[in-house]
């Protein structure tokens, strides 16, 4: 029987959707199986014949069932074999940087993001919900002047934002931008030329290694620990490059979730001042932290650092809005380069979310999303042991799990396989600006606990049985 959560804020005719599809890409209901009819998974459920009928619909939409006429229901038997191309493009050759981010923002009802960097779906769905838009666009005028700075109202609503993280801002202080990997381009474009050298953090956010190498800087990477950059090989590399620009994340580092302790940062700080280098601080995940961390800003103001961040990641993907605050002088700088690369930003996208941030709305969907990750944190953590995995030093918030597989194990098939099931998985690899092997993977905890991942990873690592409920195609149905 397939399980529908009633308590849960996801319809019940989505959740039918999704299991069926997740049964289906993992093998589990086999092509050409027969489906119950409509009355007969109605009853069985407990639902309507109308929420069977429309998840029907949606199925036979998808292409993963088809209706046979006077015959009922079936899974939609697929081609046996693919094209050269195709195994190329899903699963076959290298795993690199562009095919886990292009993975990562496609919305496949079948496939489930252990990997991903955001939150579900239905965890974001009501903030941003039709009625509350039109309202928030019904208050603007019929025209909206484009900004290149970025809308004054939202400008000034993240000025707000910053002050009350200790971050002294003024709108002035403020580019709004296409989302923190926008941010990240302008930055790089502004403040870099081929053979500078730019210190990272190692492991590090893996769209941005793309964008470096890109602009022909060299990439110098420095170790990250649980409290923040190894403070001693970031003083090295100092001394021996002479480096422009330090980009770092201090809370809830992607990819390992850890959040450095403000002793580290005093010691970035000073050593930038030293050896007179820029710091970038990625500050994308920072709203997840239920307490309140301190932020390289909030302890150098703007002279030193360049702040950034998204809503992309909390609110929603499809939601590119995002922003940078730092000296005026910067500021101008970089508006300039905004305008020659996109010229200027969505008015309606900066206009919903100003209202988001002045009617208090983000604030309350921070304290739910806050909630549900310290939720899912211990079973997640509690599950991928249990298989086998190491978590690496785990964060008590966040999102992000660091664990490290038994050793034999080919990290490259295995991403491969669990794709081929219908799983997104993050090889570790991609996130170090070194060469160095990598037996890690990253999780999100509030995905990656699903009953096929779970499943999937303990048969691949061989770990004990104890703690997986195996699912067949009779207990599904």
């Amino acid at each position: 029987m397939i399980p529908l959560d009633r308590q849960s804020r996801v319809p019940l005719g989505d959740q039918i959707v999704d299991q069926f599809s997740h049964r289906i890409a993992s093998g589990q209901l086999v092509n050409g199986l027969r489906l119950p009819s409509i009355r007969q998974l109605a009853s069985r459920l407990g639902v309507s014949a109308y929420t069977v009928v429309n998840a029907y619909d949606r199925l036979i939409a998808l292409g993963i069932i088809e209706v046979r006429a006077g015959s009922g229901f079936y899974v939609k038997r697929q081609r046996a074999q693919q094209t050269a191309t195709e195994q190329a493009l899903n699963s076959g050759g290298e795993v690199d940087v562009l095919w886990l981010a292009k993975r990562s923002l496609q919305s496949d009802p079948g496939q489930i993001p252990a990997g991903s960097a955001f939150v579900p779906s239905h965890w974001v769905e009501d903030v941003l919900s039709p009625a509350f838009v039109a309202k928030a666009l019904r208050s603007r005028p019929a025209s909206i002047t484009a900004q290149p700075q970025g809308l004054p109202e939202l400008r000034e609503q993240l000025a707000i934002k910053l002050n009350s993280a200790g971050i002294h801002a003024d709108p002035a202080n403020i580019l709004v931008t296409y989302g923190a990997s926008h941010a990240i381009d302008l930055i790089v474009r502004t403040l870099t030329e081929p053979g500078d050298a730019v210190l990272v953090e190692d492991p590090v956010y893996y769209v941005l290694l793309d964008h470096l190498r890109e602009a022909g800087v060299q990439i110098i990477p420095v170790p990250r620990t649980p409290d923040g950059p190894d403070l001693e090989a970031l003083e090295a590399a100092c001394r021996k490059h002479q480096p422009k620009l330090f980009f770092i994340q201090p809370l809830l580092h992607n990819p390992t979730g850890w959040s450095a302790t403000p002793a580290s940062l005093h010691r970035v700080l000073e050593m930038a001042e030293r050896f007179d280098f820029l710091v970038a601080e990625d500050d994308i995940y920072a709203d997840m932290h239920p307490g309140n961390p301190v932020r390289l800003a909030q302890l150098a103001g703007l002279n030193r650092v360049i702040h950034y961040s998204s809503f992309t990641k909390v609110v929603n993907p499809a939601w590119r809005v995002g922003y940078l605050a730092a000296t005026p002088r910067l500021i101008e700088l970089m508006t300039a380069e905004k305008i020659r690369s996109v010229l200027t930003g969505s008015m309606v996208e900066e206009t919903v979310l100003a209202e988001l941030l002045r009617s208090g709305r983000y604030r309350k969907h921070l304290q739910t999303l806050r909630a549900k990750l310290a939720a899912a944190r211990p079973r997640a953590t509690q599950l991928l042991t249990s298989v086998g995995l190491r978590v690496v030093d785990p964060a008590d918030c966040g999102i992000f799990l660091w664990a490290e597989m038994p050793p034999g194990i080919n990290v490259d098939a295995l991403v491969r396989d669990a794709f081929d099931a219908g799983i997104l998985l993050a090889k570790g690899q991609l996130f170090f600006a070194s060469d160095t092997p990598s037996a890690h993977l990253r999780f999100n905890v509030a995905t990656c606990t699903d009953a096929r991942v779970i499943a999937f990873l303990q048969n691949r690592l061989h770990a004990g049985s104890n703690n997986v409920v195996s699912l067949t195609s009779r207990q599904v149905l």
